[in-house]
């Protein structure tokens, strides 16, 4: 029995905690640049007993970076309600200093 997972699963976690590292900065360009390549080397991998304990471990940072992911964007719909109430705050001024 095989106490070392394949390669491609092993590459597959070098990519994950590299997209992790870049999620936890912001870097969400960087964080999702190797989606696809995680994706190809985990569908093509085989799986021995050691290779369950690395995909159990990617799919603790997958879950880590949806968590990420889900704060991040409810930070950026913050900002633009923010930002539309900014909006709305200029236009009704705009339009109360026009009809004085």
């Amino acid at each position: 029995m095989e106490s070392v997972a394949h390669p491609d699963l092993q590459r597959a976690l070098e990519l994950s905690a590299r997209m992790l590292s870049s999620a936890r900065e912001g870097d969400w360009a960087a964080a999702t640049a190797h989606q696809a390549e995680c994706d190809r080397l985990l569908r093509q991998a085989p799986v021995n007993a050691a290779g369950l304990m690395a995909l159990r471990r990617l799919y603790q940072d997958q879950q880590e970076l949806l968590g990420l992911a889900a704060a991040a964007r409810e930070a950026v719909e913050q900002k633009r309600a923010h930002a539309r109430t900014g909006h709305r705050a200029v236009s009704a001024y705009i339009t109360a200093a026009g009809s004085s």
